[in-house]
């Protein structure tokens, strides 16, 4: 083997040719420099989009690539001139090199593995194992996804999507997240939420692509509602299921904290109107609990039982739920509502649309204000309610998706650039595939 086929098979770059080999620092810091130079088939094209250029001038001269080390203990550049050509399109840009993306510093073989182990360990790991600021890290990925994405269409054959959005910062910072139902996968991301930040997600589809959409699922949020009836009218908006049993266990624990403080406000009033008694045990024991001491005792610890589901409860907690639901009539109105609405979901379709009017009406005569309210709400929501059974969809893969996202920024310790986070999203959770350089495929990323 020569010593160009070996510098060749070192870097995992074929196209090019290779012209010197040396080693620089041998005692200090070992360094194998590797100068070359691309072919004649690969030199005079554009470095933004490959064309064949005429040449400009010689740029400002020899460049440097770093690439995967060997031994993890010397360092391998790659050397070459860097002159710029012009391109038509683009101007005088520098010229594209077989081994190296466009504005990168370093090759596509050591890009490729700092992307992949972006998926798996954090940038502090990934800077500490090659050897680089991990500032940088957060670039590799998004020049990768670039080039991953390019020549695809993420928004061909829409039929089901998923709006929602989710926090990556503290201080409110959002981003929203669609989700093609079918594929499971991130098809569009963008920092903010709201109608305007939706708007730019249906700009960016055609006619003919927003015709094809034929259900939406999110959370109830009127920007999004509004938005999906603007550009896709024909679309059928289904709310998410956990959304709507969520508000009514909101209303029930309202109801419950304010049974809780009556009975805490009760004992505070008995306790003002007794006397004040000597220092020392009681004698004759302690006194019997009064109505309200045990009102308050059967009302505390009660939110969990009320809350969760029955099948999930344990025995001790079926029982604290037992006595709850005996002692306090307000409190068992509430509890059924909650449960009668989560039962609507399990119903045959024909079904929903006279059970929820049935549900209405308890909710009215209930005469609890939070739920005579919460019922006007689920009139303005029926028909998504309704189209939420038919087809039997929900948010739970967004809400999956944006677990994954959170998961991914907590693995980084976070992100400085909203861009390298939504390039790491596609990547993770757009059904991307990413492979390490030189290995055969095992994953999908």
């Amino acid at each position: 083997m020569t010593i160009s086929s070996l510098a060749k098979f070192i870097v995992g770059v074929n196209r090019m040719v290779v012209e010197n080999v040396e080693i620089e620092y041998p005692e200090i810091n070992p360094t194998l420099i590797v100068s070359v130079r691309p072919t004649k088939k690969d030199s005079c094209r554009c470095g933004i989009c490959g064309k064949k250029c005429s040449g400009y001038d010689q740029g400002n001269g020899k460049r440097r690539w770093r690439s995967l080390d060997i031994g993890n203990s010397y360092r391998v550049y790659l050397e070459s001139d860097s002159p710029r050509v012009w391109c038509r399109e683009h101007g005088a840009v520098v010229q594209m090199v077989p081994w190296a993306r466009h504005g990168s510093k370093h090759t596509r073989n050591f890009e490729d593995t700092a992307v992949w182990m972006s998926l798996h360990l954090s940038r502090k790991a990934i800077a500490d194992y090659l050897r680089v600021s991990w500032d940088s890290v957060g670039p590799m990925v998004s020049r990768v996804e670039k080039e991953t994405r390019s020549g695809e269409n993420r928004f061909d054959g829409l039929i089901k999507i998923g709006i929602d959005e989710t926090s990556y910062k503290k201080g409110h910072k959002y981003i929203t997240v669609v989700i093609n139902h079918e594929t499971n996968s991130v098809i569009w991301a963008a920092k903010g939420f709201g109608k305007e930040v939706l708007e730019s997600f249906f700009e960016e589809l055609t006619p003919a692509q927003r015709k094809s959409i034929q259900l939406v699922s999110g959370d109830g949020a009127k920007w999004i509602k509004e938005t999906v009836a603007d550009y896709c009218p024909g679309a059928t908006f289904c709310i998410d299921p956990f959304h709507v049993v969520s508000w009514c266990e909101e209303v029930l624990d309202t109801v419950r904290k304010q049974q809780w403080n009556k009975a805490r406000q009760k004992v505070a009033a008995e306790k003002r109107g007794q006397t004040k008694q000597g220092r020392g045990r009681p004698k004759g024991g302690s006194a019997e609990k009064t109505a309200a001491q045990k009102e308050a005792e059967i009302m505390k610890s009660s939110k969990y039982p009320l809350l969760m589901n029955p099948e999930h409860l344990g025995e001790s907690y079926q029982a604290k739920l037992q006595e709850v639901l005996l002692y306090d009539r307000r409190l068992a109105t509430a509890y059924r509502l909650k449960e009668g609405l989560r039962a609507i979901f399990h119903l045959p379709a024909k079904d929903v649309r006279m059970a929820l009017e049935k549900w209405r009406r308890c909710a009215w005569s209930s005469r609890i204000p939070e739920f005579v309210d919460l019922q006007r709400k689920i009139r303005r929501h029926m028909d998504a309610i309704i189209a939420t059974v038919t087809h039997q969809i929900s948010n739970a893969r967004v809400e999956a998706t944006n677990n994954k996202i959170k998961l991914t920024i907590r693995m980084a310790y976070g992100f400085r650039n909203i861009d390298n986070l939504i390039a790491l999203i596609y990547l993770r959770c757009g059904g991307r595939v990413i492979y390490l350089p030189g290995r055969a495929p095992r994953m999908m990323i």
